[in-house]
């Protein structure tokens, strides 16, 4: 991970994003297909107006792509808004078995930076620009922003990472891989820390949703084992719901990383955040945030009071490494 990983000309010359703009036609939005270069950079300002409105560049995780349901249902509450939304289409090259696909981190991010770069000279302010990452693309937002901060001495107003990826990345300086230092909000949807997300916080706040490592799950009345995937994936669902219902998804300060993954944090006096547009940054730190086992998941003023961690409570009975000769 820390060494040089390039791409070269015939596949940069491959990579594109997808510009969506807000239109008030069937689908709620028009789109096109750009590179994701200097001339691509040319054929999204010409389809976006960036200065009346937010823009919005999501990056999904690994193996997705710009036309899956997840990345689409990201992009509609902005859309709804009247944002900007530039999804990079990040399949064709992280195709490839996960290693290989977190050594592209970097370099993709790299260029994505730059493409901001041309973009702000085309007219994108980064007081009206937002980053959206998931799993893998939560450290490629990072490094795109990391690029964007070097060639401009400006940062992004927002980076969201949606679980942000942990393997491979663990062990990491914190200056390369998501970091409070790279926007001027930075924040984190915890909801798998020991699978495939980190465990260590990453932004000026941090939610850790019903202690960041299982998340519940019921269906017609039935338990259902909401493990890593389901509960790494949790994450963009959670982040969805939370833009539909900003005052929703209401978290309480927690004193450390221990307590939070337990949910000891409702010692008085209670301090309150909340997941989503209206997050408030000025309130820094890490935050409990419980959730019910269905949909819509959100519990409102009944998430500051105590509660058990519900159907999925046995997942936290683990046995001690310590009992375990090998």
């Amino acid at each position: 991970m820390t060494k040089n990983t390039t791409l070269s000309e015939k596949t940069r010359k491959t990579l594109k994003v997808i510009a969506l703009r807000p239109s008030s036609g069937l689908m709620g939005s028009e789109e096109v297909s750009c590179p994701l270069s200097r001339r691509g950079a040319r054929c999204v300002a010409k389809h976006l107006d960036f200065k009346k409105r937010k823009t919005l560049v999501f990056v999904s995780g690994y193996l997705d792509a710009s036309f899956s349901p997840i990345c689409r249902a990201v992009a509609s509450p902005y859309l709804e808004r009247g944002t900007n939304v530039i999804i990079v289409e990040i399949y064709p090259i992280l195709h490839r078995t996960y290693p290989v696909a977190a050594r592209l981190t970097k370099p993709l991010g790299h260029i994505l930076g730059e493409f901001l770069v041309e973009l702000t000279r085309m007219g994108l302010t980064p007081h009206k620009l937002e980053l959206l990452g998931g799993s893998l693309g939560a450290h490629i937002a990072s490094y795109a922003a990391i690029r964007y901060h070097e060639l401009t001495h400006l940062k992004p107003a927002r980076l969201t990472g949606l679980d942000p990826a942990g393997p491979c990345f663990r062990r990491l300086p914190r200056s390369e891989r998501i970091n409070p230092e790279v926007a001027h909000q930075v924040d984190a949807v915890h909801t798998n820390i020991d699978g495939f997300g980190l465990p260590d916080p990453v932004g000026h706040v941090d939610f850790y949703i019903n202690g960041g490592e299982f998340q519940p799950a019921m269906e017609l009345n039935y338990l259902l084992p909401c493990l890593q995937l389901c509960s790494h994936v949790r994450a963009a669902i959670y982040w969805i719901i939370a833009n539909y219902e900003p005052d929703k998804f209401l978290a309480v300060h927690c004193s450390s990383l221990d307590n939070v993954r337990r949910g000891n944090c409702y010692q008085e006096p209670i301090y309150a955040n909340v997941l989503g547009p209206k997050t408030n940054f000025s309130m820094a730190g890490l935050y409990y945030l419980p959730t019910t086992e269905s949909y819509p998941f959100y519990l409102g003023e009944k998430g500051l009071k105590q509660r058990k961690f519900a159907a999925n409570n046995y997942l936290l009975n683990l046995t001690p490494d310590e009992d375990i000769v090998v």
